[in-house]
């Protein structure tokens, strides 16, 4: 008997894992704290959510991060579909966020207003649109520079 209610547990411990992975919330927009890091009301609860798989200038990296946030606050609207995919070490959701069917992650990769976050992402798509973005020069492509690789600059601070 032990051994089933342990494995019951189990199967609903990984089936709400799965289940909240590929969910689909609409939230509000709240704060668009930086370039690649928002705040939003989803189900009743203030959320912080860090943009899956891209990774924006710092504030710091004038005038890359302000451009990047601007950036962001100007693409996103005031709802937002959520698909969470994990949550960091710092309590915030890892999402990739939507304009109805427009990933606004991805647009900012295409607009050259983050670099792909190499160290968690994957995804092909993503790729694509950052070399995109680099032939053609745009925002933080525009010069070389510690702007185009935030996660370098942050180490370096430490």
């Amino acid at each position: 008997m032990k051994s089933l209610i342990y494995f019951l547990l189990l199967v609903t411990a990984f089936w709400g894992t799965a289940q909240s992975a590929s969910s689909n919330t609409i939230c509000r927009v709240t704060n668009v704290a930086d370039g690649d890091t928002i705040r939003a009301e989803c189900r009743g609860k203030q959320v912080r959510i860090r943009l899956y798989c891209i990774d924006a200038p710092e504030s710091s990296q004038r005038p890359w991060g302000d451009r990047s946030t601007a950036h962001l606050r100007r693409i996103t609207p005031r709802t937002i579909r959520l698909k969470q995919h994990n949550t960091d070490r710092y309590g915030r959701v890892i999402g990739e966020i939507f304009n109805v069917n427009t990933s606004i992650n991805l647009a900012m990769i295409e607009a050259g207003q983050a670099a792909v976050y190499r160290q968690y992402c994957s995804e092909s798509r993503y790729f694509a649109a950052e070399r995109r973005a680099q032939k053609a020069r745009l925002g933080i492509w525009f010069q070389p520079g510690d702007h185009q690789r935030p996660w370098e600059h942050r180490r370096r601070r430490r």
